[in-house]
């Protein structure tokens, strides 16, 4: 019973996918989109802004959720889904898509975790660096979890996903008291919100920008041998993940927008839920700082497991190195997350801390903020879900998948959406420096290393891929004796790379039943054990 002890049950994967996904630092990028020091945003359209974006996450969320219940294996998510649909070179694609986006993530991560929550002037024009140094320290203390095993990664996850939670509520409250603290007669805290006027590259930038908010499905779906009863369970979790994660944001969002009564927003928003001369002032911030932090290390434990099992299926299928495939006795790949851990030193160095640096020596804000982060994440999330949702619509025209009408009707409805969303982003926003340069030098060079940064960042990983496949897994096929023991293995493997049939699938499902009775009187077992042994003692 001890693998069976040591997996994540239904529960456990909706708190740690759902504490992974959300938290209150999406407000980051507010000051840009929502409602700027000159007036400009989008204001109260964020709202529906996320509920269409809360349905078009749903929609992708629920391809992977219906095909992980038709594939033998859930490690490798939707590379595996691409790969048995489209072939072994799609495959590849998607899985650099899965991994790619992780060192944004992360990069994001340590931007929010404290730069965010402090004056970007306490420390002069080196604040950011300092900062940014001290964020990445705690996320290698944070990595280094792993390494104790699934159950203390689980448990570290469970108890500061409840700390966090907790405070978050206590800041929700907050933000209401302040707000009907500040609270006038005939005064609508709303007003300047409801008057922001919207087009559509004041729609593109929010939708994108804050799409990243809810990215992390498609790389939680990889840890699928660490769940319990994964067919069962997985959809069950992504469904409820992704409706708990839309509500949060909606109420969060309107909860800032009232404390903040109407003003414009800074750098981090959560802070402005304590505006002077409230007496919330005197603890309130601490609370912010306290929360994000703990979020933000917490997602940083997670999104290095999930990295590390991102590399192990590529490599068993021979993609890259064998290296990356061994993992220890409780399914951890090791060198997948040291991999991971010395890629984020890469990002870190060349993302954060040059520009951090130039920053320092010339005194000019850096372009590679939180909104371009994001944004470069969002293209591929767009990217990756733009691809899940033809791999579903193609195994349910083939038949393989059983899918129903509306779900060919919502998924072709949300493909056709990302495809508009990034084609209109791609010209209103990353091509716009260049069609129609600011008069602005400063704020012209700004926006071009943004944007330039985002192309060269995802077409490189097309790139990659094409290079990856071409000049080396096909050269290293060709070459491989079919009877050397890693041709077995990768052999072997490819029986991942296929639909279950009607009665696998019931053969799987008594499985699982006998293992959930068997597990549950397991522990009938050790409870009335530990009865026993307390009735002894007294």
């Amino acid at each position: 019973m001890k693998t069976k002890k040591e997996q994540l049950g239904l529960f456990s994967i909706i708190w740690i996918g759902f504490t992974f996904i959300a938290g209150i630092t999406f407000t980051a990028s507010f000051g840009q989109i929502v409602l700027a020091k000159d007036g400009s945003g989008v204001g109260i359209n964020i709202i529906w802004i996320f509920v269409l974006e809360g349905f078009i996450a749903f929609m992708c969320a629920w391809a992977f959720a219906k095909l992980v219940k038709y594939h033998p294996q859930a490690n490798g998510g939707g590379s595996q889904y691409v790969r048995t649909a489209f072939g072994k070179f799609w495959g590849l694609l998607m899985g650099f898509f899965n991994y790619s986006v992780i060192p944004v993530i992360g990069m994001a991560l340590i931007v929010t975790m404290v730069r965010a929550n402090f004056d970007s002037e306490m420390w002069g024009r080196w604040s950011n660096l300092y900062l940014d140094l001290i964020g990445f320290a705690l996320y290698i203390f944070a990595a280094t979890i792993i390494f104790f095993g699934i159950k203390k990664y689980k448990y570290v996850g469970l108890i500061i996903g409840y700390l966090t939670w907790g405070i978050t509520l206590l800041l929700m409250i907050f933000g209401l008291t302040a707000g009907f603290m500040n609270l006038e007669v005939n005064s609508d805290p709303f007003r300047p919100y409801l008057d922001a006027t919207l087009d559509l590259p004041g729609f593109t930038k929010a939708f994108t920008t804050c799409f990243f908010a809810f990215g992390g499905i498609e790389t939680f779906i990889t840890t699928g041998k660490n769940i319990k009863n994964r067919s069962r369970n997985m959809p069950i979790a992504i469904i409820v993940i992704m409706i708990a994660t839309t509500a949060f944001y909606i109420i969060f969002s309107t909860i800032t927008m009232f404390a903040v009564a109407g003003g414009s927003f800074e750098s981090n928003p959560n802070t402005q839920l304590f505006p002077e001369g409230n007496f919330l002032r005197t603890f309130g911030p601490v609370l912010i700082i306290i929360c994000t932090i703990l979020m933000r290390f917490n997602s940083s434990l997670q999104i290095t497991m999930f990295g590390g099992s991102t590399l192990e299926p590529l490599s068993s299928q021979g993609y890259i190195s064998p290296k990356f495939k061994k993992e220890n006795k409780e399914n951890i790949p090791v060198a997948g997350v040291f991999a991971t851990i010395g890629l984020f030193i890469i990002c870190a160095t060349i993302f954060l801390f040059i520009p951090d640096i130039i920053q320092g020596i010339t005194g000019e804000e850096s372009p590679l903020n939180y909104a371009t982060i994001a944004s470069c994440a969002s293209l591929l999330l767009i990217a990756i879900y733009g691809t899940i949702i033809p791999t579903v619509i193609v195994q349910g025209v083939r038949k393989n998948v059983k899918v129903q009408i509306w779900e060919y009707i919502g998924w072709i409805v949300t493909g056709l959406f990302l495809l508009f969303v990034f084609g209109a982003y791609v010209w209103t926003s990353l091509l716009n420096p260049f069609v129609k340069p600011n008069p602005d030098q400063a704020k012209q060079i700004q926006a071009v290393v943004s944007s330039v940064f985002q192309i060269l960042y995802v077409t490189g990983v097309v790139v990659w891929a094409v290079i990856q496949y071409h000049l080396y897994y096909k050269p290293k096929m060709a070459k491989m004796d079919s009877n050397s023991e890693r041709a077995k293995e990768i052999a072997e493997y490819e029986n991942f790379f296929r639909l279950l049939s009607t009665d696998e699938m019931e053969k799987i499902a008594l499985q699982q039943a006998k293992e959930d009775e068997e597990y549950k009187q397991y522990k009938l077992q050790i409870k009335a054990e530990k009865t026993k042994n307390k009735a002894v003692s007294k």
